[in-house]
């Protein structure tokens, strides 16, 4: 087998995996409260020197790089910019931390401040009626006849002068703890859980973390990366069947 297919073979996976983070991450640049994942790729290690293998390893190949690999793929939380919606019920949070929301009875964390009132008074997410956590991961209850409320810097929410509640916000000292569950929202270990030294501002959101030009341009870059590997093996196709046409007729 040659070397050089290894290599690129290689090389075709991990930019077609790269591709598909950043078409995901094309898909969210305008989803609300939405954070980009980064995909990083590595050397890897040769077969010698990676583990356990069978047979014996060629001399002249001993000391050849083991070919580009995928390394780690983390989620980028840096804080987007904002946008003005001048709702009472939209808020941005200014600094790291998230909002805690009950979806089907999981507590998840998100980003994304679209909320508004259920007809039965709760403060729910705006996107599927989840109800949203104040603190002690009890829901905010609101008075649906009563004015529209105000949410001030530290999350207290007020209907006609009276406090009705508190968001719950919470922050975790590590990031990787977090998964991914779609629609902008996480999962974690409550217990990893601290209150998160943020500020609210409300009749704002907070943008996708996405630039599409950016992640436009490395898409372009792996498709061509992808393609270059793909002829690479072509070519080494092309001379492993050279090859054999000179031996069988000498």
């Amino acid at each position: 087998m040659i070397y050089g297919l290894y290599h690129s073979a290689a090389g075709m996976l991990t930019n077609e995996y790269r591709q598909a983070v950043l078409a995901n991450n094309l898909a969210n640049a305008d989803t609300v409260g939405f954070k980009r994942d980064v995909a990083t790729l590595a050397e890897r290690l040769p077969a010698a020197q990676a583990g356990r293998r069978r047979g014996s390893t060629a001399a002249g190949l001993a000391d050849l790089s083991g070919g580009l690999w995928l390394g780690q793929t983390y989620t980028d939380y840096d804080q987007a910019g904002k946008i003005r919606t001048d709702n009472p019920y939209d808020i941005a949070l200014d600094g790291p931390g998230f909002l805690c929301v009950d979806s089907a009875g999981r507590r998840l964390y998100t980003r994304d401040g679209r909320m508004t009132l259920s007809p039965d008074g709760l403060l729910v997410a705006a996107s599927d009626g989840s109800p949203i956590l104040g603190q002690g991961g009890v829901p905010i209850r609101l008075n649906p006849r009563g004015g529209p409320p105000s949410i001030d810097t530290q999350g207290r929410v007020i209907q006609d002068g009276a406090l009705v509640g508190q968001l719950e916000l919470v922050d975790f000292d590590d990031y990787s703890v977090l998964r991914k569950v779609g629609a902008a929202r996480l999962t974690g270990p409550e217990a990893g859980a601290v209150p998160a030294p943020v500020l609210v501002q409300a009749g704002y959101l907070e943008g996708s973390g996405v630039e599409p030009l950016s992640e436009l341009v490395s898409m372009i870059e792996a498709s061509r990366a992808y393609q270059m590997n793909a002829r690479m093996i072509s070519l080494q196709d092309d001379s492993v069947g050279k090859l054999i046409n000179v031996v069988m007729r000498a």
